[in-house]
């Protein structure tokens, strides 16, 4: 592992990011009134017209895209793996660039068509250090196969989604759960015990 990289501050900045969200979602979605924690995509929470969209877009994507981003580069670098930087830091920048606001009205517009081409994008790159990570052996089995299983976990989300076993809203929720919940597992042990990372 590298030395330089202090496994505590890149374990900070990945839980730093959930948390973050998860704030700031309780928050704005308790103060739009309009907002339905079930039914509704959170991008909704920033689309155009929405109350409180600036503050939204800037501190739920911007500023969470941010600390995934530094989180992303900083892993990979702590794995000595500069593909892995790229491929998480990607997402991170991904992430934050769904601050571009829908249109909840018009799905076809231009701003709403960029915001889920930003999303598409993000979860691919993700995707990519997902399986980067499954296949180093110089990882502990457990980090592989956790790696693995979400991978598997985030495309089963979106192929029940296809086959109709459920609505989009859930796969939307289901992915969010995923890839937070990936992150908050992974930050715990980068600040608990970083021996989980050595093979």
């Amino acid at each position: 592992m590298n030395k330089r990289i202090n496994n505590k501050i890149v374990g900070t900045l990945g839980l730093s990011s959930v948390i973050l969200l998860v704030i700031a979602l309780l928050f704005f979605g308790l103060l739009n009134k309009e907002f339905n924690f079930i039914n509704d995509f959170i991008s909704k929470l920033g689309a155009k017209e929405e109350p409180y969209a600036f503050w939204w877009n800037l501190i739920g994507f911007i500023f969470v895209g941010v600390l995934l981003a530094a989180f992303g580069l900083t892993y990979g670098i702590f794995l000595k793996d500069k593909l892995l930087s790229i491929f998480l830091s990607i997402f991170g920048i991904g992430f934050a660039l769904t601050s571009i606001p829908m249109d909840m009205s018009l799905s076809d517009s231009p701003v709403s068509k960029a915001h889920i081409v930003v999303i598409c994008l993000g979860l691919a790159f993700w995707l990519f250090g997902l399986s980067r990570m499954g296949y180093n052996l110089k990882l502990s089995k457990k980090i592989r196969h956790r790696a693995n299983l979400t991978a598997i976990l985030l495309i089963g989300s979106m192929i029940g989604f296809v086959f109709g076993l459920w609505s989009m809203p859930i796969t939307h929720r289901l992915v969010f759960g995923i890839v937070f919940g990936w992150t908050t597992l992974t930050s715990l042990e980068l600040i608990i015990k970083k021996n989980e990372y050595e093979h």
